[in-house]
């Protein structure tokens, strides 16, 4: 019997939702192409059909789990951006995205990852980075005056807060760290 149209497509998604997990909680190096096969429930061998090699299926779960995120799946409703940026900013610094429960950010758990790894993967980075930022951008412009310059300090003070955040081992500094930040960016883009 052959397979539905969809299989490639399903096999491809389950591929990289493995990958994004494996490497967002143990990194690149700590991850085989077995181990994301295996996690996904599929042999080592269906893996070369979809991708040349590690480089690149990490280059390409980077890109399928920032289009998962909460920046990404939503959409700010016509004059109602301010609460949209309000909660945007809530849900990114929070004890649950620190610690990876609910949703796992590509910027912030990869972010000193990435910054070993090829060129083709950095460029992927840098153009989900631009991506956040430009959303953000485009909301904000929509209820304030506030320039780039407060859009990309609140953008990497956020992914930095939740990158530093998973390193820190004092609960209450992780949630210092957070309130801290919380207000700052809140502030940065005028949504107080």
């Amino acid at each position: 019997m052959p397979y539905p149209a969809t299989h490639k497509q399903n096999t491809r998604a389950r591929i990289l939702d493995s990958a994004a997990d494996l490497f967002a909680g143990r990194g690149y190096d700590n991850v085989s192409i077995d181990d994301v096969m295996r996690h996904a429930g599929l042999t080592r061998g269906a893996f070369y059909a979809h991708f040349a090699s590690k480089g690149e299926l990490y280059a390409e779960a980077l890109l399928s789990a920032a289009a998962k995120t909460t920046l990404a799946a939503t959409q700010p409703q016509p004059g109602a951006e301010r609460e949209w940026i309000a909660g945007l900013i809530r849900g990114y610094l929070s004890g649950e995205h620190v610690s990876g429960t609910s949703v796992r950010c590509p910027m912030a758990f990869l972010v000193t990852d990435v910054a070993v790894r090829e060129a083709p993967v950095r460029q992927t980075y840098t153009a989900v980075f631009q991506r956040m930022r430009e959303r953000i951008a485009r909301a904000a412009s929509a209820y304030s005056d506030c320039g780039e310059d407060e859009v990309l300090a609140a953008t990497a003070m956020m992914i930095g807060a939740v990158a530093i955040g998973r390193a820190l081992d004092d609960p209450a500094a992780v949630d210092e760290l957070l309130d801290s930040c919380h207000a700052t960016a809140r502030r940065l883009l005028a949504c107080d």
